[in-house]
């Protein structure tokens, strides 16, 4: 039996957070729809739904993709949504054009905003799946921003492609004056919560299957 993992997004952020901790994978992007299938529950906070929602949404089409080729190996799907809110409810996900970045950037200017990870693990082994979800928080403040910063930021091509129009990691850190839980949240994908996932809900020793692939 071959252990293998699988991480369904295209993002070079996730990939590089997951070889940060020595865990060997494959990338699998799919084209789902990523629009939630079910409402929101009542008393939970809406980013949070909707992240884990999508997070699951991936990790099904990456399922769907692959199951009949897995033959006896024992396959981990992973997969991860972000998004970005500044009360739980409103989320602000990828810019889809300039006025959109400084909506959002203008809006996170001067405050703190929540930084919402979704993550889902689905476990494929001799057809049987099983699926894990959780979310996690992560509290960040940013500066005053000028409307010149903001205007340079944008023109720096940063904003494209990114939850809240920022990259905590690149240029946008500058403009963060505090970040309060799980920093690999903000830049991707909590390897903490991952970790804990293939731990709690797979009985994986994770440390020591990381080791092994270094």
């Amino acid at each position: 039996m071959k252990r293998r993992f699988i991480l369904a997004s295209a993002s070079p952020r996730r990939h590089d957070l997951l070889c940060s901790v020595g865990l060997e994978h494959e990338i699998l992007v799919t084209d789902a729809d990523e629009t939630p299938r079910t409402p929101c529950p009542d008393g939970e906070m809406y980013a949070q739904w909707f992240a884990r929602s999508v997070a699951e949404i991936k990790a099904v089409a990456a399922v769907d993709a692959v199951k009949d080729t897995c033959a006896d190996d024992e396959v981990f799907v992973i997969s991860g949504d972000t998004v970005v809110t500044p009360d739980g409810r409103e989320i602000f996900g990828k810019p889809t054009d300039e006025a959109d970045a400084v909506r959002m950037l203008s809006a996170l200017s001067g405050k703190e905003h929540f930084v919402i990870g979704g993550i889902t693990v689905a476990r494929i082994f001799r057809g049987e799946v099983k699926y894990a979800s959780r979310f996690v928080k992560t509290a960040v403040v940013f500066k005053d921003l000028t409307k010149r910063e903001i205007d340079e930021y944008i023109a720096s091509g940063e904003v494209w492609g990114k939850a809240g129009a920022y990259a905590i990691q690149g240029l946008g850190g500058v403009f963060v004056s505090s970040v309060c839980g799980d920093y690999p949240n903000v830049v991707g994908i909590s390897t903490s919560v991952l970790f804990d996932i293939l731990k709690e809900e797979f009985s994986l020793k994770l440390t020591e299957e990381a080791r092994s692939q270094q």
